[in-house]
């Protein structure tokens, strides 16, 4: 039996201080079995998973989530295997010289290149950070103005960004399509191409018993907008990055709002009072608060930047040790917060997602 690498050790010791075990969130009061396995069906009073175990429910929550290309944020079960790339990327800037790419300008992207670069300032290795994103800007789904502050920082902590250009990959080298521009890279970090997690519920093949969930055309589950019931079934709900929704909710933060939404729907039983009373469900307002290294961020509410600087940074830190501890804002409060947002070109709204259409089963 070999022993593990410096990189599988600071995987597994990322792993144990960043997860929070399930019995520490749901206390003693609630029954809960985890269950891993790569084949799972959904049939309409239960799932099945590797075609032995079966899981019978009176309400179902989709929550599976989505994916990157590379394992940051893959569908894994092992959550070491992503924190391992972080280990080993981190390592290639320490020992100076080497070149780290990281694909994808999106709030991920950003807050890992700022990250690399600190720790490449900080140890003087004069290795080199790369981040290449073939979209106009930096958070180009953000309003400009983020977008600006982001690259200049970044910029200015000596991040080589790349973008407007899409890149071909040869293994660790990439090409310019346009400018043929060449990058080789000694790491690299895959921090785009999200794709939702729902493959399994395409993968239906000969059994008779798995429900037809509809999916949309880049496989998000269809939702009614107000209920987030899965369109066709009044049992079976559909949460988080998964669900079919607006770009601008593919947030964490909606992700825990919908799921806290859901579970009160569940919870009135059918009914109609209080369903009433929960009413349909409203998204909040977009909070984010991004990281540009230990001191400095943004905070934006909307679209407006609330904070920046250090005392961005000191609000991220304060959101981190909320969600770590305390777990999410409650919706009920946050979706009477203003909007704060400018009116989406038509484009935008052109493009936005029918999660409502579609007919009852």
């Amino acid at each position: 039996m070999r022993a593990p690498t410096a990189n599988e050790r600071d995987g597994e010791r990322a792993s144990e201080a960043l997860t929070v075990p399930y019995d520490a969130v749901l206390g003693d009061k609630v029954k809960f079995a985890c269950v891993g396995g790569r084949d799972v069906r959904v049939h309409e009073d239960a799932v099945v998973v590797d075609g032995t175990e079966r899981f019978e429910y009176d309400e179902l929550v989709l929550a599976p989530g989505s994916s990157y290309a590379g394992t940051i944020k893959s569908t894994t079960p092992k959550r070491t295997d992503r924190l391992k790339e972080l280990a080993e990327a981190r390592r290639s800037v320490m020992e100076g010289g080497k070149t780290v790419v990281i694909v994808g300008g999106g709030v991920v992207g950003v807050e890992l290149a700022a990250e690399l670069a600190e720790l490449n300032a900080r140890v003087k290795s004069k290795s080199e950070v790369v981040l290449l994103h073939s979209g106009p800007r930096l958070l180009d789904a953000l309003p400009e103005s983020v977008s600006a502050y982001a690259s200049k920082a970044l910029v200015a902590a000596g991040v080589k960004c790349c973008v407007n250009q899409t890149y071909d990959r040869e293994g660790d080298v990439f090409v310019g399509r346009l400018n043929k521009n060449v990058v080789r890279a000694d790491a690299v970090i895959v921090c785009a191409g999200t794709k939702a997690a729902t493959d399994f519920l395409r993968q239906r093949g000969e059994d008779d018993e798995a429900i037809n969930v509809p999916l949309d055309m880049i496989g998000r589950i269809r939702v009614d907008e107000g209920t987030r019931q899965v369109i066709g079934y009044e049992n079976v709900y559909a949460v988080g990055d998964a669900a079919c929704k607006h770009p601008d909710e593919m947030l964490a933060s909606f992700a825990h709002w919908e799921a806290e939404y859901v579970s009160k729907r569940i919870l009135c039983r059918g009914n109609e009072k209080k369903l009433r009373s929960l009413g349909p469900y409203q998204p909040p307002p977009r909070f984010m608060a991004i990281s540009l290294g230990p001191f400095d961020g943004l905070a934006v509410w909307g679209d407006r930047i609330l904070a920046t600087g250090f005392v961005a940074a000191c609000f991220k830190a304060l959101v981190q040790l909320w969600f770590s501890n305390f777990m999410p804002a409650p919706y009920a409060l946050f979706r009477r917060f203003p909007q704060l947002r400018r009116a989406a070109p038509m484009s935008a709204l052109s493009n936005r997602p029918l999660a409502n259409s579609g007919g009852a089963r």
